[in-house]
């Protein structure tokens, strides 16, 4: 699970480096944010939060167990996937490396997901057997 987990995180992380100047734009031309003079500041607050959470969540999941915090993960990230599909061919988000990198980070999240319902981490959810930690790693 971590292993694409951080590789959707890196691809993420990736996307928004190489997507700067469209996602900046894209911000820009929003009117109400615009309006309140928000510009790279804002969108740099956004990637630390979301960091801060993906990193929340990766720490409660993979670590402490939480199998309530596996089902809101795991809705949110659903959300983000209808999202991330939404977005395909619309000409107001960014496109190019942007949306491919979404893409493939969402394709990353999916295949995350799957593996936090696997028989053996199912069981460790709830607690009916010892998993070795380092399949979480």
């Amino acid at each position: 699970m971590s292993a694409f987990f951080w590789a959707s995180v890196a691809v993420g992380l990736l996307g928004g480096v190489l997507g700067w100047n469209d996602l900046l734009e894209m911000y820009q031309r929003e009117p109400s944010i615009a309006a309140m003079g928000f510009g790279s500041g804002l969108l740099i607050a956004m990637w630390c939060i979301s960091l801060a959470f993906q990193l929340l969540f990766w720490y409660l999941i993979a670590r402490k167990g939480s199998n309530v915090m596996r089902w809101i993960y795991v809705v949110l990230m659903a959300f983000g996937i209808i999202s991330a599909i939404a977005t395909i061919g619309n000409p107001a988000m960014p496109g190019g490396i942007s949306q491919i990198t979404s893409l493939v980070s969402t394709a990353l999240t999916a295949l995350a997901i799957f593996f936090l319902f696997r028989p053996d981490a199912s069981d460790w959810f709830k607690n009916k057997r010892q998993v070795d930690p380092a399949t979480f790693s």
